[in-house]
């Protein structure tokens, strides 16, 4: 994978929508569907050597996204990126060491929801068993759902250009 393998779509309200591979942009460009807004620095490999197309790093669509909410999935991958893999007990972010973990635990009726549900590394884990916070003695920032563009956010790398659109400038 090339260090510009990635897009971002955004819709006419300049509104982010998704992250998607440089070569499906393209394609939606060259259909004339969007306009490339900013190019990575780096070029597709071609066969005709003398053909220069950079590959778009954002692209605008001509249509405003009508998306009334966007929903984010509630999986052990999303928590983890929520919690910024990364304990929320002890801060240990060793990722072949974290867990999830009931802050309401299951065995008192605790439910599998974002508010329930946190990161947390196997020896803490394994302290607070089936203790409730107040139990175990800690306290946690208060989990929540988190916005997609929030989860967006986390991906490897964010390309300088993508940053405006992200709100992180």
């Amino acid at each position: 994978m090339t260090k510009y393998s990635k897009s971002l779509i955004v819709d006419s309200a300049y509104i982010a929508r998704s992250i998607i591979s440089v070569e499906r942009a393209f394609a939606i460009h060259y259909k004339g569907n969007a306009e490339v807004v900013h190019h990575h620095p780096e070029r597709f490999k071609l066969v005709n050597a003398d053909l220069e197309i950079y590959k778009p790093s954002v692209i605008r669509v001509f249509s405003y996204i009508k998306k009334p909410f966007q929903k984010v999935p509630l999986t052990r991958y999303n928590i983890f990126k929520r919690d910024n893999y990364e304990c929320v007990y002890c801060g240990q972010s060793d990722k072949k060491q974290l867990t999830l973990d009931h802050v309401y635990p299951r065995s008192k009726g605790g439910p599998n929801t974002w508010s329930n549900l946190v990161t947390a590394c196997k020896k803490c884990n394994g302290e607070k068993d089936n203790l409730t916070l107040e139990e175990y003695g800690k306290t946690i920032p208060k989990p929540h759902k988190p916005h997609y563009l929030m989860l967006m956010k986390k991906i490897n790398h964010i390309y300088e250009e993508w940053k405006p659109f992200l709100f992180l400038d």
